[in-house]
């Protein structure tokens, strides 16, 4: 990694506020924010506007023989286009990106493509794998999570806030089924970095969490700035 590179992974529950607060952070840091999570999107509109089918072989052929990237403010780009956000929140999408997302080989495409995209400049990327996987050498890493009904709460007003007809209960079930398959998946599976930092957001505002990742941000930037030569006392 690039010496000036400081890229910051985020990983994190569902519901725990990593896209909200991984956007503030890297506005406020002036950094490139990156969502793994649209780059999944993008490989499974690919397939799904191709094929339909389960059939993970012909995925992996398909994502192989495609391109996906990031452009330089985080626009998502297939084969060199620019493609509309809604089509990669569209409800095909929505319901296939979970099994291409397990597809060990596509997972290995897209976590290439993640690592080209952060070798030359610093990123803030949120994911579930971006610490233990994706960044295993980001300048810092955190893991935010909340508590399952605050998760539930902030999904649920999502959802209402779009229009869309559902109970607070289906929302509370379907994270609780969520986090079962995060974490229990053979591939990536969702875990804690060693090194990260663990933040409880359940009773925090984003604005408050920002500023405290921005603290281990600076403290961390002035260990390395300090570290002593060889033969040097640190005390």
């Amino acid at each position: 990694m690039n010496k000036k590179n400081r890229s910051i992974a985020i990983d994190g529950d569902s519901g725990s506020g990593k896209s909200t607060v991984g956007k503030m952070l890297a506005s406020r840091l002036g950094f490139l924010f990156v969502d793994s999570g649209l780059l999944y999107r993008a490989a499974t509109f690919i397939i799904t506007s191709k094929h339909k089918e389960n059939e993970p072989r012909l995925w992996t052929n398909i994502i192989k023989n495609s391109s996906i990237d990031l452009d330089s403010k985080g626009k998502v780009k297939i084969n060199n286009d620019f493609v509309d956000l809604k089509d990669l929140r569209s409800e095909i999408v929505d319901k296939w990106v979970s099994p291409v997302s397990t597809v060990k080989e596509i997972r290995s495409v897209i976590t290439n493509t993640l690592r080209k995209i952060a070798s030359d400049k610093s990123v803030v990327m949120v994911g579930r794998d971006i610490g233990t996987v994706v960044l295993k050498d980001a300048f810092l890493k955190i893991y935010l999570t909340a508590s399952l009904t605050e998760r539930a709460k902030r999904r649920f007003m999502e959802l209402i806030g779009k229009g869309e007809k559902i109970t607070f209960q289906d929302v509370l079930e379907n994270l609780k089924e969520r986090d079962i398959i995060d974490s229990s998946r053979d591939v990536a599976p969702l875990m804690v970095a060693s090194d990260a930092v663990v933040i409880d957001t359940t009773n925090i505002s984003a604005d408050d969490v920002v500023n405290k990742i921005i603290e281990f941000y600076k403290g961390r930037e002035y260990v390395i700035r300090n570290i002593p030569r060889t033969g040097e006392s640190i005390i």
